[in-house]
């Protein structure tokens, strides 16, 4: 009897193809496999940044000890005092602008000029200091007496916008949600994502009804009694007045990803005017017309030293807490404290786009990940440079 089998000759054999069902569970495996895995791949990514970015802070917080070793006194904070209003004076560089050569970028310091004599320049031969000392040029823009040079933004020296249009890669944060060219896509000037700390206004008196927020109006009894002063001062003072210890004290601390005014979501105004006048090149606006400072520029005093004071401008009193990371959703800010405003989310306050809280530089040259649960007076403590309250996050 013949088999009804035909026997596979060498070199042939059967294939089974998969059924309609094992394909779709292989499918939904995949699947699977893929939504547990691309969390992972999107947390080491940001891992990664977030070390990118802790290492630009630990540079530049280098960067002022070599300063200081070079000079024998601390970089001048360019910020004098933070008012929040048009009050408050300038020297004509920023920190960043004098830390270039200590950061491989010499070659840019240079560009800039450092030696002119800017209160005979923008506030006139013979000008007279007003009452509180400061010397007013263009626009009423003060300047402090130490103020030497020519601003990046004045059209008589044109190598300080050439200068100042770089993107360097240690004064952006990876995290941040906009590239450095996407910050200013009209007149091209770098950012900045971190800021030096002048002073903190934030009222830490127990009982007081501006408890834990901004102590306002400013330039008042009540105010002065307020503010601590950070360690960078306008009047390029010694490592010796940090009394606090340098390793209890922030220097430095994230404010990511401002941006030219035009820039939706992230651009916001300054509320001073810079001092240049006629001469001013790339006119940008600002809270009283045209020709103001940029709140994101690394060559501007104005957006690398700040405050350290809540979101003051909030709508509602019940939201001016003081903290890191404050209103930080949506993107773009809440209707009540959106980002264009003033102190609100990274404008001019405390912020980064990491989990959980910001890189900050300690005055010793440490770098310490603050956590946004950080009371907001222990903030204000921890930025005081001699205020007598030796403090710690918690955290490190």
């Amino acid at each position: 009897m013949k088999s009804s089998f035909r026997r596979l000759t060498a070199g042939q054999y059967r294939a089974r193809g998969f059924t309609l069902v094992e394909l779709l569970v292989v499918i939904a495996i995949i699947g699977i496999l893929v939504g547990l895995l691309l969390p992972a791949v999107q947390a080491a990514r940001e891992a990664a940044r977030r070390m990118q970015c802790s290492n630009n802070v630990k540079q530049l917080g280098l960067a002022v000890h070599n300063f200081e070793s070079a000079y024998k006194k601390l970089p001048s904070s360019g910020q004098c005092g933070s008012t929040g209003n048009t009050s408050t004076a300038y020297t004509i560089h920023s920190v960043p602008t004098q830390l270039l050569p200590y950061i491989e970028q010499q070659t840019l310091y240079n560009l800039f000029d450092h030696n002119s004599d800017a209160i005979t320049l923008y506030c006139g031969a013979g000008a007279t200091p007003n009452a509180a000392g400061h010397f007013v040029a263009a626009q009423g823009a003060l300047l402090h007496r130490n103020a030497r040079g020519r601003t990046y933004d004045d059209g008589g020296f044109p190598s300080g916008q050439i200068a100042a249009k770089n993107q360097v890669p240690s004064f952006l944060c990876p995290s941040a949600p906009i590239d450095g060219p996407s910050r200013d896509p009209v007149t091209g000037y770098g950012g900045f994502d971190y800021m030096f700390v002048d002073l903190t206004d934030v009222n830490s008196t127990v009982g007081s009804a501006n408890f834990g927020q901004r102590e306002i109006p400013t330039g008042t009894p009540a105010w002065m009694a307020e503010v601590q002063a950070g360690m960078l001062d306008c009047n390029s003072s010694k490592l010796s007045r940090v009394t606090d210890g340098t390793s209890n004290t922030v220097m430095m601390i994230e404010d990511a990803s401002r941006a030219h005014p035009s820039v939706s979501r992230f651009g916001a105004l300054s509320a001073r005017p810079s001092p240049v006048g006629s001469t001013i090149v790339d006119s940008v606006a600002w809270t009283g017309g045209t020709g103001g400072r940029r709140v994101y520029a690394w060559a501007d005093p104005d957006a690398t030293t700040n405050g350290y004071s809540g979101p003051s401008n909030a709508v509602s009193p019940g939201i001016r807490r003081a903290k890191i990371n404050q209103n930080n959703t949506p993107i773009g800010g809440p209707v009540t404290c959106p980002w264009t405003l003033n102190n609100c989310g990274p404008n001019d306050e405390p912020f980064s786009f990491h989990t959980g809280g910001a890189n900050a530089a300690m005055g010793d040259g440490s770098v310490r990940y603050m956590s946004d649960a950080t009371d907001g007076i222990i903030v204000k403590f921890m930025i005081g440079a001699a205020d007598g309250q030796v403090v710690n996050d918690g955290n490190n």
